[in-house]
């Protein structure tokens, strides 16, 4: 009786591809937490009567939080 040949299942099947727009996304992502953080600091400076100051806080807090977004949602960018 012949030896039979086994084959690793991951050979045959094909490797995983990563999505194209993963950079788009991660863009995005980040644009979106800028644009998002920077209008909540300017509504909270007309309130309290120093737009600049927090605007200029939410973008530098909007930036933070948009970095760690990304590097959660994808580590390997």
């Amino acid at each position: 009786m012949p030896a039979l040949a086994t084959t690793h299942p991951r050979a045959v099947t094909a490797p995983e591809r990563k999505p194209l727009a993963r950079g788009a996304v991660a863009g995005l992502m980040l644009l979106s937490s800028l644009l998002l953080c920077g209008a909540l600091g300017a509504v909270v400076g007309a309130l309290t009567g120093a737009v600049g100051i927090f605007l200029a806080l939410g973008i530098f807090v909007g930036f933070v939080v948009g970095i760690a977004a990304v590097r959660a949602r994808f580590p390997d960018l």
